[in-house]
């Protein structure tokens, strides 16, 4: 396929997944945009805060290409969804909307990506169309939780130091930093494995979508018994597909 994007500094385009994928860098950051190969009218997009290429088959990213969605991603990992990693994923928002996408993303949340997109919504709420979030990470302490020794990165990303106790009930997890998603009314999709042991469901993910049920937000959950945190997605990814769809679609 010829390309329609047209984007300075460009490190990089390749084909992927049925697009063309083009890198450049933004704020610091590698970014990325993967140009469908019929791109839809009013340019509807979706972003993938982290893990970009993981799962395709699984969680929609195929099937939204194929039908004209544009795929959006900048590199901020090792900044653990702080102050800092907001601002320049709001950086990556402010590029792309100059380059006529459409004004609110879907976004999709694998694992740390969910951190990564509850982080975003809950402070730029305006810009995002819905949430599909898979195994997400929704608490600051999970690594501590689970003895991860580099647990020390987030709470130094939070300004904590090595005092990794303080994640513990952070102000800013998403577990309890919420509503403001809850009152813009955007719709989550929440999958999660019941025998994750990377990142425990009861005290995240599921945990998350009781509180933004009970403040009165649009939340289903998909509960996979005996599952893990891999793989992402579902083996029949149309009800993803579907979510997205109903929540972008002539949207405006």
């Amino acid at each position: 396929m010829e390309a329609k994007l047209k984007l300075e500094n460009e490190i990089s385009c390749d084909a992927w997944q049925g697009g063309l994928r083009h890198k450049f860098p933004l704020n610091g950051c590698v970014a990325q945009i993967v140009e469908p190969p019929e791109p839809l009218e009013d340019k509807l997009w979706f972003w993938l805060p982290e893990w970009p290429t993981a799962f395709p088959e699984r969680n929609g990213v195929r099937e939204l290409l194929k039908m004209g969605y544009h795929m959006v991603h900048i590199d901020v990992f090792g900044k653990c969804g702080n102050p800092e990693a907001v601002e320049i994923m709001k950086s990556m928002y402010d590029f792309v909307r100059n380059l006529g996408f459409a004004k609110k993303a879907a976004l999709i949340g694998m694992s740390l990506g969910g951190l990564y997109s509850f982080r975003y919504a809950v402070k730029y709420p305006e810009t995002v169309a819905c949430i599909y979030a898979d195994a997400p990470v929704a608490t600051l302490s999970y690594r501590v939780e689970s003895g991860r020794a580099d647990a020390v990165q987030f709470s130094q990303a939070y300004g904590l130091g090595d005092d990794t106790a303080g994640l513990f009930d952070h102000p800013l997890a998403p577990v309890n930093n919420y509503l403001p998603m809850v009152k813009a009314g955007i719709p989550l999709l929440m999958i999660v494995g019941m025998a994750d042991t990377s990142v425990n469901a009861e005290k995240n993910g599921l945990l998350l979508a009781e509180r933004w049920t009970a403040a009165g937000g649009k939340a289903e959950v998909i509960k996979r018994p005996f599952w893990g945190h891999h793989p992402h997605g579902l083996d029949d990814p149309a009800k993803i597909v579907r979510f997205i769809l109903c929540n972008t679609l002539n949207k405006g």
